[in-house]
């Protein structure tokens, strides 16, 4: 029987300093954003405000893998297997203290929860980093994190983002001098204790959550999920050797007959004008695909505060695969980002960025979350937003929506009636000159 507790009676819980390993210093990587149309990376190094933090000792032992079975009853999984349909909702960057967008967000997931029919129920909510601003501080997970959740009946597992292992700044007054990287997350996400309320000052039922590491592999019936973390720096992912080695063992691991899905808390891509792309993270995860011969279908990042969809068009082999990247980092941090203009407005889309990059859609002015359904054959993705409101909670629209063939590895609209045009977005071909950015 699980150990963890779901909220109102429904499972609504919740659950060293190493080599550093740079991104190819010898120029032999070759990025899919190179000369894009779009500025989707940095074109210049920005220095971390903070060093690389240390990682916490692991909860389990290696690999550092997490089965369903351990989240959900064991006639729930069965439920899933036998369905051929595995549904979960996943958004980032959520618990701003300066706003209530959160729980804006949150109502409308729990309201896509409760509507959805027996058997497409979402089985957890994949939480992609940046859980509590601004320093993943222990006493802050009260109110925006249990507090924000404690009607929504799902589960909730997560990656930590750069703000969960973010130091004090001193620049803000006293540094606490008890304060460790992560301390906040390892609590609430990597507990000994999973049956543990995870607050008590709230109304929350909802327990700790016992993963086995700051980065770890979700196993599934239909799908596996592989989480990385990508540490402190606002602007570039950093990841040591340890850590891609795993992460390699792990891609080689992954049952080439399911849908595999990679989470990473810093984009490779992302056309917004304050936090743009991670070329190191473009490159970990493009170096490491090569050194394996696995591809996955799906990339996850938040970090950045809007919704963007990217495909890539990948030679693997002498075959070429599609691998869509989706940043969705608008889960309620109060400010959203924008996108650079093309031709002096907010671009049309699809664009080709690249040979090999497209921009196929994007959100840059609602808050929402992604529902993902995987079978055998595909992952469809349907992101759902919504104009912010202080005390109501609308119908979301179905602003992007998109299938992922699994065998053909091609992807498509899943609805041509659910193209958006949110944020600015005109639904036609385009094809920007470089030059013409503002």
């Amino acid at each position: 029987m699980t150990r963890h507790v779901l909220a109102q009676g429904r499972r609504a819980g919740n659950r060293h300093q190493h080599p550093h390993a740079a991104p190819d210093a010898a120029g032999t990587f070759t990025s899919h954003a190179a000369g894009a149309t779009l500025p989707v990376q940095a074109k210049t190094f920005v220095a971390p405000h903070y060093p690389f933090q240390p990682l916490p000792t692991p909860l389990g032992a290696a690999p550092y893998r997490f089965d369903l079975s351990q989240l959900l009853h064991p006639a729930e999984v069965a439920q899933i297997a036998s369905s051929g349909k595995l549904v979960f909702h996943s958004v980032g960057d959520t618990g701003d203290e300066r706003g209530r967008q959160m729980d804006f967000v949150a109502a409308m997931m729990t309201q896509d929860y409760d509507n959805s029919a027996a058997g497409e129920v979402p089985a957890f909510f994949y939480h992609l980093g940046d859980v509590v601003y601004f320093a993943g501080d222990i006493d802050m997970y009260g109110e925006n994190f249990y507090e924000t959740y404690s009607g929504y009946p799902g589960l909730i597992v997560s990656i930590p983002g750069n703000h969960d292992c973010q130091p004090d700044d001193p620049q803000d007054g006293p540094v606490d001098p008890n304060k460790k990287p992560l301390d906040g997350w390892v609590q609430n996400f990597m507990s000994p204790t999973p049956d543990k309320l995870g607050s008590l000052k709230t109304n929350s039922s909802r327990t700790q959550m016992d993963l086995p590491n700051v980065y770890w592999t979700f196993t599934t019936p239909l799908a596996t999920i592989i989480g990385l973390f990508s540490n402190v720096s606002e602007t570039e992912a950093e990841i040591h050797k340890d850590q891609l080695d795993w992460f390699k063992g792990e891609l080689t691991a992954a049952d080439p007959d399911k849908a595999l899905i990679v989470a990473i808390h810093h984009p490779p891509y992302s056309g917004d004008t304050e936090h743009s792309g991670s070329t190191a993270a473009e490159q970990y995860l493009f170096e490491s695909f090569a050194a394996t011969g696995k591809y996955p279908h799906l990339v996850l990042s938040g970090h950045v505060h809007n919704y963007q969809r990217f495909t890539v068009s990948q030679d693997a082999g002498g075959k070429n695969v599609n691998i869509a990247f989706v940043v969705a980092g608008d889960g309620g941090y109060t400010k959203l980002g924008k996108l650079h203009n093309v031709h002096g407005a907010p671009p049309d889309v699809p664009l080709q960025l690249t040979e090999t990059l497209r921009l196929e859609n994007y959100d840059q002015d609602n808050f929402g979350f992604v529902r993902f359904e995987v079978t055998a054959d595909s992952i469809i993705g349907t992101f759902y937003s919504a104009p912010y409101q202080v005390s109501a909670t609308p119908a979301p629209n179905a602003a992007d929506s998109f299938t992922i063939d699994l065998k053909t590895r091609s992807s498509s609209p899943a609805n041509k009636a659910a193209k958006s045009t949110a944020g600015g977005a005109k639904s036609r071909e385009k094809h920007a000159k470089p030059g013409q950015l503002t």
